[in-house]
């Protein structure tokens, strides 16, 4: 499976998947983390992603591209968001307490529209 960026304007709702297989899912609010069976974030499910990301529907609908970094630490998973659109540019940081059982970590993933 690729990677991809999904946004359903009418639930509006975000999601980055890298297409691996999920092990398991993390409700944390308004955000569903997707966990692989190596104990890895594979994806990111943002409900009422206008308001949770400061960012207007009409901008997330022309979404073009989209980078995710994930820094894991011991008790805490940091997930920064760098999202394209035809109009502008916007990083986003959304730190997360959550233990994954991981050491000091960073990895990047770029989305492709589905």
């Amino acid at each position: 499976m690729a990677k991809k960026i999904i946004y359903d304007s009418e639930e509006d709702i975000l999601s980055l998947t890298k297409g691996v297989k999920v092990k398991s899912s993390m409700d944390i609010g308004d955000f569903v983390i997707d966990i692989d069976h190596e104990g890895f974030i594979s994806g990111i499910e943002i409900l009422n992603a206008s308001q949770n990301l400061g960012i207007e529907e009409e901008q997330l609908k022309t979404i073009e591209e989209a980078s995710m970094n994930i820094t894991y630490k011991p008790g805490h998973v940091l997930i920064s968001l760098l999202l394209k659109s035809k109009r502008k540019e916007k990083e986003i940081a959304i730190p997360l307490t959550v233990d994954l059982g991981r050491t000091a970590k960073t990895e990047k993933t770029r989305f492709a529209i589905a």
